[in-house]
């Protein structure tokens, strides 16, 4: 009878899905991180002091990233909006933010016109997003969905770092096949999140609110004003 061996990487995704539920942990940028215990979402964060001087009403949306699909784009840059106007009086979206700096002919890569756009808009927080990595695996038995963002709070104003995080977040179904019933039972499972074509919209949810979550709401602490 042949044998299939089932890949590492697979067989420790599956491990994951069986073993019960993941807890969220959060650290210090500053600390050297170890490596991610499997059943572990790590949270890595930075608050400077800055933020607490001086804190911005208004966020505005600004994407740093790669080339990457406009789905994922938009669905982590509508994620960070939204939880944006749980934290500010104020949040520009990443699709405005665009078409006011191409209206009034600015490069928001630029120092000098992001503080033309702040003045423009009276909007002097910029928060950067960088997606670091984009993770699309289909292995019939097991689907993985993943992506990695990083966020920066920049104050236009004087350039300086008020916050930042990141985190990686995800979905994956599928499963052994202990038997020849489990396994159209495992492709389909694996097929059903291949098939999504909404899940980044919530894996982008996920890693935004847990990254949102160590950014403070300033919107009726009189103290951050």
């Amino acid at each position: 009878m042949a044998r299939h061996i089932m890949p590492v990487s697979l067989a420790l995704a599956v491990t994951a899905s069986l073993g019960g539920c993941a807890q969220t942990t959060y650290t210090g940028m500053d600390k050297k991180e170890s490596a991610t215990p499997i059943l572990e979402r790590r949270v890595a964060f930075q608050m400077k002091q800055a933020f607490f001087h001086n804190p911005p009403s208004c966020a505005a949306v600004v994407s740093k990233s790669a080339k990457v699909p406009a789905t994922i784009r938009r669905a982590v840059e509508e994620s960070v909006e939204r939880h944006l106007a749980t934290k500010f009086r104020r949040a520009i979206g990443g699709a405005p933010t665009r078409r006011i700096a191409d209206r009034i002919a600015i490069d928001l890569d630029h120092p000098g016109d992001r503080r033309v756009f702040a003045k423009q808009t009276k909007c002097d927080g910029l928060v950067e997003i960088r997606l670091d990595a984009v993770e699309d695996d289909y292995m019939v038995l097991w689907t993985n969905r993943a992506v990695g963002i990083s966020l920066r709070l920049i104050r236009a104003s004087d350039q300086k770092l008020l916050w930042q995080a990141r985190h990686k977040a995800g979905r994956g179904d599928g499963g052994l096949p202990f038997s020849p019933l489990s396994l159209p039972v495992s492709i389909t499972r694996a097929a059903r999140v291949k098939g999504d074509a909404e899940i980044f919209y919530s894996i982008a949810d996920d890693a935004v609110r847990r990254m949102m979550r160590t950014l403070p709401d300033t919107r009726h602490d009189i103290a951050l004003h």
